[in-house]
């Protein structure tokens, strides 16, 4: 829940949101999305001083911010609109502390869950939390190569050949033949086996199929960035079911029962 109390903070908050993000075209959709056009328009100032790149806008949003928020609602509705919360997360964890009460931020991964001295992935991980909101293709993209590169260390020992020009369908297929998935112990293990080799490849496609759209229709042949409309809640479901899918097979390879 959004913390009112402070509204100076809530301001001062906003402010820095807003001039990371927005352009003159942001402000004419603010301003009539929360109804604030006389204020918005109206000041003499503010978009003449953003387009300038002048020293004074900072106090010009946060002149019409405080203008604005004489109304506590109001700054509610903008902080939904430039998705405060989440910019907090990324950019400001104190501010996001003190002005989200009893919350924990819903980091889409553990801080560093596959980051192992066999499995380097740290610069990875890092590129997708820092791109996951701005460039989900970035972060599409970068999730793709760190299944693939969780894959490729779990072949490297145990098969001979070139592994390199594997694509990931059949990086999948090769780790299915060389990795234990179930103990032979189980009870029915070939039937578990072939139910965990399914599901792992269902979060394969995942991964694959967003990557696929990534690549014809995004960054990945040069064209022009978000031409392809993918939304963060894109990148979230490719990233969600290529951490499951990694994870696992880290634990699996690295399982002393399994060696």
């Amino acid at each position: 829940m959004l913390n009112t109390e402070n509204k100076n903070r809530l301001i001062y908050a906003l402010g820095l949101a807003i001039e990371s993000k927005f352009d003159a075209s942001d402000w004419t959709k603010l301003a009539y999305e929360i109804d604030e056009v006389d204020t918005i328009e109206d000041h003499n100032r503010l978009i003449r001083s953003l387009n300038w790149g002048d020293p004074d806008y900072t106090q010009n949003v946060i002149d019409v911010l405080k203008d604005i928020g004489r109304n506590t609602s109001q700054l509610e509705k903008i902080a939904e609109f430039v998705s405060l919360k989440e910019w907090l997360q990324r950019k400001r964890m104190d501010l996001y502390k003190e002005l989200y009460l009893d919350e924990e931020p819903a980091h889409l991964l553990e801080d560093n869950p596959l980051d192992t001295e066999e499995f380097d992935l740290s610069k990875q991980l890092k590129r997708i939390y820092d791109s996951l909101e701005d460039d989900p293709e970035l972060a599409i993209g970068t999730t793709k190569e760190m299944v693939e590169t969780v894959l490729k260390t779990i072949l490297k020992n145990e098969i001979e050949g070139n592994i390199d020009d594997f694509d990931l369908p059949e990086l999948i297929k090769a780790v299915h033949k060389n990795i234990e998935l179930i103990p032979d112990d189980v009870e029915d293990a070939n039937k578990a086996h072939q139910t965990v080799k399914r599901t792992l490849n269902n979060l394969g496609q995942i991964v694959i199929g967003i990557a696929e759209l990534r690549n014809a229709y995004g960054t990945g042949h040069g064209k022009v960035k978000n031409e392809s409309g993918l939304k963060p809640y894109h990148a979230r479901l490719a990233v969600n079911a290529g951490v499951t899918l990694a994870k696992f097979l880290i634990e699996v390879y690295q399982d002393p029962d399994n060696n």
